[in-house]
Parts: structure tokens; sequence; C-alpha cells
């Protein structure tokens, strides 16, 4: 049977271009093995390998959580075989769970905790009549949840207070338990959040908190006038073609007001094209690509312009580095719209690009590329889209601090330092927020661990967005509420947020370094991300 590049698939090395080692599952959507670097459908001699292998497991998408962005734990984890009637989530084993699909209705460095598991057949829509995340047993969501469905709200809202008590840091149950209060007081706020639950549930959690964090805060005062804010999730799986038909689905609904996402650049792209045609206000916290533009978006970090201009400021004046070597995937809006501004920049301060390599190359071998590069530049330069993570870490791993590195915001997640581990110390990156300031110690005493950057951007983007509500609030009037938004650092995530022309924050990126030691560093390995100063 071909392989099916959607599928995971197995790896074991293949000496001696690649070092043999235990039998692990790939992520679907990955090309290299996140241990050795072998191309999915690598054909050369030299090892015993076996040809990837599809891999149809209920629990699949959960491998990806843990490589983009979940919890760091060591990779040996993934090798434990899980008990009967059981899956692997991650590097947890979680029983297995089916839910049938449904419509909408109309009117933490580290992260908290596991991420739950996602299933084959995937809800993509609720305010709280629906379970989008299952696999953490919660019998009081459950019965929360069936009487959401039926219009008892009032009870729905002792269910999920009781589910929120015994699930401190999923988001679902809080932004549920708001949204029933919103139904009790009656003509609520309806805005949309549109996260990427069945193939990045951990990102999707992440941006959800924050978003849990503004809903909580606004509808615990009372909202506007009575009014408290309701948030409707989807999931548009970080795909283009599915983030149009979740636009168009929430666009449909009149009682939108604006929507708060999506995730990755290439599927806010595609959504946006449907929420300008009903004019839709849209602000996106983790989206940075430039081909992003038009009157009706927004985000609340800078772009891949600003960050772009940032690092290669820094690589050039502060690190006095003349020539770089740079990795990228063409294919990703993201990734090619931080080469372009990088490339862009550097060579504007005098510094020489001497070689692009396509990081999407099937061919591409880490460690080839690696030493031919040697004598060639001082330093490597990784941007890559999420599919491409592994590929990454695999690079700074052929390299073994031999270059200097630096990279995409892409990389700030705790699998980099966990996987990486000795080979990125010394990493710096670009990125929007580091965990400091009021919002980033109420935000771990409320989620019992340290929030990320996802978090805190879209708590920014949901204060910008109920901000703009007015009483007899449409989307024009949000709209162009959000476009006037003036908000203090105690509003929002630590820094003043306010919007140029273009949608895009005011304000610079902020540079980090990975070092060894360092506060919250994530479990599995000495390093953290530390602001360089």
């Amino acid at each position: 049977m071909a392989d099916d590049p959607n599928t995971p698939w197995e790896c074991e090395g293949a000496p001696p271009k690649y070092n043999k080692h235990e039998l692990i599952e790939n992520p679907a959507g990955t090309e290299r093995c996140m241990i050795c670097g072998r191309p999915r459908n690598y054909s050369g001699g030299g090892g015993s390998n076996n040809p990837p292998i599809p891999w149809s497991k209920v629990g699949a998408a959960a491998v990806i959580l843990a490589l983009l962005g979940g919890v760091g734990y060591g990779i040996s984890g993934l090798f434990k075989p899980c008990p009967t009637g059981q899956q692997k989530q991650g590097f947890s084993c979680v029983a297995v769970a089916v839910k049938s699909t449904s419509t909408p209705t109309s009117t933490p460095t580290s992260t908290p905790t596991s991420t739950p598991t996602v299933t084959s057949t995937i809800e993509r829509y609720s305010s709280g009549e629906n379970r989008l995340f299952v696999g953490r047993a919660n019998p009081d969501s459950e019965r929360g949840i069936e009487a959401f469905r039926n219009g008892q709200y009032s009870q729905a809202v002792q269910d999920f207070e009781k589910a929120v008590s015994g699930d401190r840091n999923s988001p679902e149950h809080q932004i549920y338990l708001n949204n029933a209060k919103a139904r009790l007081a009656g003509s609520p706020f309806l805005i949309g959040a549109v996260v990427p639950i069945d193939t990045a549930a951990s990102s999707a959690e992440e941006m959800l908190r924050g978003v849990a964090d503004a809903q909580t805060r606004f509808n615990q005062v009372g909202g506007l006038n009575g009014r408290l804010l309701e948030v409707i999730i989807a999931n548009d799986s970080n795909d283009p073609q599915r983030a149009t038909e979740v636009a168009k689905r929430l666009a449909s609904d009149p009682n939108l007001l604006g929507v708060i996402g999506h995730n990755s650049s290439d599927a806010s792209q595609a959504g946006l094209a449907e929420y300008k045609k009903a004019g839709v206000p849209m602000i996106s916290p983790t989206s940075t690509s430039t081909a992003l533009s038009g009157d009706n978006f927004f985000r609340t970090l800078p772009s891949d312009a600003i960050n772009g201009q940032k690092l290669a400021d820094y690589a050039r004046y502060s690190l006095g580095i003349e020539t770089v070597a740079i990795f990228y995937n063409p294919n990703s809006s993201y990734s090619k719209s931080l080469e372009i501004a990088f490339s862009q920049a550097f060579q504007q301060f005098g510094g020489r690009v001497v070689k692009t390599i396509d990081l999407s190359n099937q061919q591409l071998e880490p460690q080839r590329e690696i030493q031919n590069l040697q004598g060639q530049t001082e330093a490597i330069v990784i941007f890559p889209n999420t599919a491409y993570i592994s590929v990454a870490i695999a690079l700074a791993v052929a390299n073994n601090n031999q270059m200097k590195l630096l990279g995409g915001d892409a990389l700030y997640n705790p699998n980099t330092l966990t996987s990486g581990s000795n080979a990125v110390e010394g990493l710096i990156l670009a990125v929007p927020w580091f965990a400091e300031g009021k919002y980033a110690e109420a935000a771990e005493r409320r989620w019992l661990g340290q929030v990320n950057w996802r978090t805190a951007m879209s708590f920014d983007a949901t204060q910008a967005m109920i901000n703009a509500l007015s009483e007899q609030a449409s989307r024009s009037s949000v709209l162009q509420n959000i476009r006037n938004i003036s908000l203090s650092n105690a509003d929002t995530s630590g820094n003043l947020l306010q919007f140029e022309s273009t949608g895009d924050r005011q304000g610079d990126p902020i540079l980090v370094q990975a070092v060894k030691g360092g506060r919250n560093a994530p479990k599995g390995t000495q390093f953290s991300f530390q602001p360089i100063k």
C-alpha cells in the first residue's frame, strides 16, 4: 500500500547516514524523523529500516501535540506500550473515545499538564453543546453539555462549575461555563474563536486559555449593561480549505460580531477572504505572515516583517555576523515572509546570504547540509512552519553548536529545548512575548502552570474585541472601534495595545536565547528561553 503523507510513519534510523535508534512513530504531516532527521520516504541503503508504515490509530494526532509545543517530557515515553483499551496521547496513554458530528447553534516554557486527545470523527463547533476536546474524563462536563444542549442553562452553570473545579487547566470547561451564564443573562454578545483542535490541540488550548481569561474577567463584572460575552469555539485543523468552510459557517450567523483566530498564517489567509465578504472583524493572535492584510484584519503580535528585521539587526550588529545560510519552506506563507524580511534587512545591513535551502525538499539530509556549509557561513537561520519543526531540530542537532543558530518564533516551544538539548544552546529567536509581569503571574495561578505567548496574545486579542463592544454593537461598529483601540499595560498581557493602519500591532518583538538553567525550564531539560537584555 502506498504511503499516505497524512498518516504518521515509523523510523528507526538508517546507518551510516542516520543513526540507528528505537522504533518511533513520527506525526502525520512531518517529513523528517524527529530523532535522526531521516526523510519520510528515504530509500537509501546502509540500514535495515522498514519503509514508512501508515498508521490509523485514533490517537495519532496527539503525537503532533508533543512535537509542536505540548508538555516537555523525555522522548522515551513514546516507546512504552499502552494498556488494552488505551492509546498513545503524546507521551501518555488515554482511553479511546468516539463522538458523532454536529452543527453549531446560532444565537504554558511548559504548558499546564497534558493535552487531551481528539477523535477521528470530529466535532467542529460548540458554545457548550458539544465536547471538542476529548480524552480526559469529566462527568460533570458531560452533564453540563447535555444541559446546555437542552437549554437548561442554570443546570449547565452548576455542572460546568464542577467541571472547572475538577480540571483547572481546561479552557473549554471555563468558556462553556461563561457561555451558560451569558445565555442565562440573555442577549449575549457573540464572537468566535477558531483554533486547530484535531491537528495541534496543545496550541489550541493555549490560545483558548487567553480567550477564556478575558471572557471571564468581562462576564464576572457584569459585562456591558448586563450583557455578557459568549464564545463559540470552532476547529479549522490549521487547514486552509477547512478554514474557509469554518469562516463561511461563522460569518453566516448574523449575531456573530467578530472572530479571534486563526492559528496558522495559511489558515488565517483562507478564513480572512470569507470574513472580508461578510464584514466580520478578525483579530489573529498567532499569524505573522506579511501576506495577511485587509480593512477587517488585525493581529496582536508583530508581523514577520518586524520579526525578520529585528533578528537581522541583532545578528549583524550585536553578534557581528557577516554571512548566513537560511533554511525555510517556500510553500509556507509564514516561513517565506520571514525569509524575505530577514534576507532583505540583513543584506541592507551589509551582510551576505550565502545560500537558501528548502526545508520541504524530500532529499534534504541535515547532516550533509551542515557539512556542506562549514567554512562558508558563520550562522544558520531556520524558519520552519509547524510541519517542519522536526527538520529544524534535526538541523540544530547536526550543527551541534558549530555555527551560530537563529530562528523563527515557531521554534519558541518546549519541544525545541527538550529534543534539541545541548544542540540548541545559544539559539536566538524573535518572539512576541515573554512570561513575566502581572498577567503572567495571574495566568500561572489560574491555569496551574506557566502560560506562553499564544495565551498572552489571545488574551490581548479578546480584550481588544471586548473593548470594541457597545450597547448596539454591530460588525461595523466593532470594526471601527477596534481600529481606535488603545489599551494600557494593565488591561493586556503586559504591553500597550494599539493597531497600525495596516492592522499590525504597534511595538517590537522580544529577543530570547536558549540558555542552560533559568526560570521554568521544561521538564526533561536543563535549558530554558530567557530574554536578551
